[in-house]
């Protein structure tokens, strides 16, 4: 969920007026590192909690004894966990993993319901104990918030890309609901049977932190399936109640757990501090001032603040319901089952029935299984922990948005008349968009579309409705195999080619399927309803209509969408869908003869509450240059309102 705008004002405020104490610590921790840093007693029962026999440490921090002469004659193990206390060692026991694991499953995503029951938005919260949930008081405010609200465990994808049954319980405000705003944190009781997904003691005590540690963050950021991000940011403050750090967050993330190295939770994530300019004025990723309806995914965050786990505790102690049985459970800290050791992949038939694994070329032949009739099979794992810095030159050195492009744009619409009809203007901009494509263009995506027209602006690929990630040379490759394959087929089978592009699809999706027009110029190659998308999405959305489920939170069938007989409704790009539509109806009139008036209710209600970013108008400009015409409802988003799109409905 956005984060309240005063939230965003008071956090900013404090990290600002921490920038001489942060500077200070900042210049510690590049100089010194990272054991000098914080102060000598928390330093001390920090070492000592990881393994550190305490009159060491204490050696240590009183500089008693060189860090070269104390390492030295350390155990091997000890030594390694003051190296990576340190920072100089990021390797990481195996066991590691299966903490992580273990407090992940903890992790749910809270679903937010308006009283008609269509979801509201998203947060993320978590099980603090057998019982209870955490999340912020700026996610459920009140009672009846958390009534209309559910916690969705297991929300996440498997190893195959498919989302694993998720289990929703509600949660139960009559049994327990204790919420602080200056803390900003709640506590609710959750009905139905949580035991299976364990929960994540809370701790106090000066041993869990020092400045400089690495931390990590379990959460559903934007509402999407959990994600971590792992280990790549550090605590860079401490105040009486927030930390604050550069942990990878996003909206949505809000309630999320922050853990130390040991998967101890130290801190409730709350809320971010923006990027501003001279002005004071918050800035986008992009560099631009925000604007009123610009989106939390669009801001530039520079840093994070989480309310201390210590903090909430004490905050419990003192209140009046520090004796009620839930809240002294929590308090106790009771540490949940260990986790039971995972047993090998292959002996779990049923997660195989659910991966549908692609072995290729895998000869099963030559693996031997032990007596118990468990084989091991090798497993590549790659990890992405930070993106690049810095903006990308997707080709060459071309501009992603290039400032000529809006003299192009008004000349385009310069002998339009301002003052016409609504369906005066459905005829006007149906005649200017057909009358300037004058390039008609082949169906090749990974020649037309993947290079350059659908990039986004950090250089990489999203599927339009699941919005996964890919670079071109990724889709472009994968799109070249398949059409190698199906020419392969066709010459030695004989088959016909519709049919075997049908098999082995693009990584492309035309947003009016091909089967509505036959597969005909110039629509199949118009680049306007052409995007990325992985066959999966395209073959789950397939040729249906799209619509707007009342009940889509409730289920979501893949992370493409919901699709029930004759209706689909994606899980991401929406705007963008609508308004390729949308121009097809202007570029096409009377081909659609599967839509209805209801349906473009659908299309201009998206189009109204996902306008147009710096994605949609770098595509604009791209198939501008390559076919000549432009779609105005990205140029004026408000002409949708004033166009009579019904004209272009097939009768």
């Amino acid at each position: 969920m956005d984060i309240p705008a005063e939230l965003v004002q008071d956090t900013q405020a404090r990290f600002l007026d921490r920038r001489t104490q942060r500077t200070g610590h900042l210049e510690r921790l590049n100089v010194r590192g990272l054991i000098e840093t914080d102060s000598a007693a928390r330093v001390e029962a920090r070492l000592a909690r990881l393994g550190v026999p305490t009159p060491d440490a204490h050696a240590l921090v009183q500089g008693q004894e060189p860090l070269a002469q104390l390492t030295a004659r350390l155990p091997q193990d000890t030594r390694q966990n003051v190296e990576r206390l340190l920072g100089a060692n990021d390797l990481v026991g195996v066991a590691y993993l299966d903490l992580a694991r273990a407090a992940a499953r903890a992790v749910a995503r809270v679903v937010l319901r308006d009283r008609r029951g269509r979801p509201a938005g998203f947060g993320t919260g978590w099980l603090c104990s057998p019982r209870l949930l955490i999340t912020n008081n700026h996610v459920l405010a009140t009672p009846d918030d958390a009534r209309t609200a559910a916690a969705e465990f297991d929300y996440e994808l498997l190893a195959d890309g498919t989302l694993r049954d998720r289990v929703t319980l509600p949660l139960d405000p009559d049994t327990l609901f204790l919420t602080s705003g200056p803390l900003d944190y709640t506590i609710v009781a959750v009905g139905g049977n949580a035991a299976p997904f364990g929960w994540i003691p809370c701790f106090g005590g000066a041993d869990r932190n020092v400045l400089g540690e690495a931390l990590s963050i379990i959460q559903h950021p934007s509402g999407e399936p959990k994600q971590v991000a792992l280990r790549e940011n550090r605590l860079v403050d401490r105040l009486p109640d927030f930390l604050h750090y550069e942990t990878d967050t996003a909206p949505g993330s809000s309630g999320s757990p922050v853990f130390n190295d040991a998967w101890e939770v130290v801190a409730l994530h709350h809320s971010g501090v923006p990027r501003t300019d001279a002005q004071g004025r918050v800035l986008r990723r992009d560099g631009r001032p925000a604007a009123p309806g610009d989106s939390d995914t669009d801001i530039d965050w520079i840093a994070n603040e989480g309310v201390r786990i210590s903090r909430i505790l004490q905050d419990l102690r003192a209140g009046p319901d520090a004796s009620h049985p839930l809240i002294a459970e929590l308090l106790s800290a009771p540490r949940p089952p260990r986790p039971a050791p995972e047993r090998a992949v292959a002996a779990d038939h049923a997660a195989l029935d659910r991966a549908a694994l692609d072995l290729g070329e895998l000869d099963l032949s030559a693996l031997n299984p032990d007596p118990d009739g468990r084989v091991t099979l090798p497993v590549t794992l790659t990890l992405r922990l930070k993106a690049p810095e810095g903006p990308p030159a997707p080709v060459g050195n071309r501009p992603y948005l290039d400032p000529a492009d809006e003299d192009a744009a008004r000349a385009y619409y310069a002998d339009l008349n301002a003052d016409a009809t609504p369906q005066q203007r459905f005829l006007a901009l149906s005649e200017l968009v057909t009358g300037t494509h004058t390039r008609v263009l082949p169906y090749a995506p990974a020649e037309q579309l993947y290079p350059w027209v659908d990039v986004w602006p950090d250089g990489r690929l999203r599927s339009l409705y699941s919005a996964r990630e890919h670079t071109p040379a990724e889709l472009i490759e994968a799109d070249r195999a398949a059409q190698a394959r199906r020419d392969r087929l066709a010459a030695a089978e004989g088959l016909n080619a519709d049919a075997l592009e049908d098999a082995l699809p693009y990584n492309c999706e035309h947003v009016v399927p091909q089967s509505w027009f036959a597969k005909r110029q110039p629509m199949r190659g118009d680049l306007h309803h052409l995007f990325a998308c992985e066959p999966d999405c395209n073959s789950f959305r397939g040729n249906t209509p799209y619509c707007d489920f009342p009940d889509y939170g409730e289920a979501i069938r893949s992370d493409c969408g919901r699709r029930e007989p004759g209706e689909f409704e994606p899980a991401h790009g929406q705007g963008a869908a609508a308004r390729a539509t949308l121009y097809f109806l202007l570029r096409y009139p009377g081909v659609i003869r599967q839509y209805a008036p209801r349906h473009l209710q659908t299309l201009l209600a998206w189009h109204a509450a996902h306008p147009p970013g710096d994605w949609e108008r770098h595509r604009n400009a791209a198939i501008h240059a390559a076919q000549g015409n432009r779609n105005p409802l990205i140029d004026h988003p408000d002409w949708a309102a004033t166009t009579d799109f019904t004209e272009g409905l097939g009768r």
